[in-house]
């Protein structure tokens, strides 16, 4: 079994959702599967509270991920895609990742080439944007769901069209 947490990272307890940093991480020797210890501080203050648990009484404290959705058009036809984001370890293991995270993706999304218009809400980020040729568009939504892996995809319209 692969180690799912990293040293530094903010995660809950499953039984009680209370929020601790990992402190270190280590391979069960009794466990058939090869699963992973966990040792979770709860208060930085105190150093005795320490708690072990294997993957499965954790989960993490940051779930956020972006659904990202794009649209453009130019002299060759219309495109669109998709992808997720996901925040980095180096984002999971900071006190305001999750801030630091939208922060990333809003610089992915927004063109400060162009002139456009951005929308920002709690739930998301619209971007549109003109071009010479037609425009740029980006759609965000912020979701902490347990959502399915989702592959990136792409889609040239005007190549479908023509059968290609």
């Amino acid at each position: 079994m692969e180690q799912q947490f990293s040293v530094g990272e903010y995660v809950e307890r499953v039984i009680d959702g209370k929020v601790g940093r990992v402190k270190r991480a280590e391979p069960g020797v009794a466990d058939a599967e090869g699963d992973f210890y966990f040792y979770v501080q709860f208060d930085e203050r105190d150093k005795d509270d320490v708690w072990a648990g294997t993957t499965q009484a954790w989960r993490r404290h940051y779930r956020l991920h972006a659904h990202v959705s794009t649209n453009s058009r130019d002299c060759d036809g219309d495109y669109s895609g998709g992808h997720v984001d996901e925040m980095t370890t180096q984002e999971r293991c900071d006190q305001f990742g999750d801030l630091h995270f939208k922060e990333r993706v809003l610089g992915n999304v927004v063109s400060l080439h162009g002139e456009g218009t951005a929308e920002i809400s709690p739930s998301g980020i619209h971007w549109r944007e003109q071009t010479d040729e037609g425009y740029r568009a980006a759609d965000v939504e912020w979701c902490e769901d347990e959502c399915k892996s989702e592959r990136p995809w792409q889609r040239d319209h005007r190549a479908e069209a023509m059968g290609y």
